[in-house]
């Protein structure tokens, strides 16, 4: 007796298993994704961290990032700059004795709600 085709049985075992991968496939690029907003926000921290310990030696910030690359994982830096885990560069401000230093977050657009502050705990 000659079979054609695909019985119901092994139609829905194949979808299920497509699912499954599919599931852990989003469910992995998910924790990449949350690995990387954890590596950025202990990165800003770190760089606010070695900024205010400057502006406590000196009496002043940094006047920008680039200075504090000799103290910094070679990791941060790329082209000169200080740039987060989604390689986008790291934005710093100084207002006279006063500095704010934030990443973009994964959209990589400066003031929208993913951005990951400094704030001193």
């Amino acid at each position: 007796m000659s079979r054609k085709g695909f019985t119901l049985l092994e139609v829905v075992l194949v979808a299920v298993v497509l699912l499954i991968l599919a599931g852990i496939a989003f469910g992995l690029l998910h924790w990449i994704e949350r690995c990387r907003i954890e590596a950025a926000t202990a990165e800003v921290f770190e760089l606010g961290l070695q900024a205010a310990t400057v502006a406590q030696l000196k009496g002043f910030p940094p006047a920008t990032l680039e200075e504090l690359i000799p103290r910094l994982s070679p990791q941060w830096v790329q082209g000169g700059k200080v740039v987060d885990a989604w390689g986008t560069p790291i934005r710093y401000r100084v207002d006279g004795k006063t500095f704010e230093l934030w990443s973009c977050g994964p959209d990589g657009i400066s003031g929208t709600e993913d951005d990951l502050h400094f704030t001193r705990k």
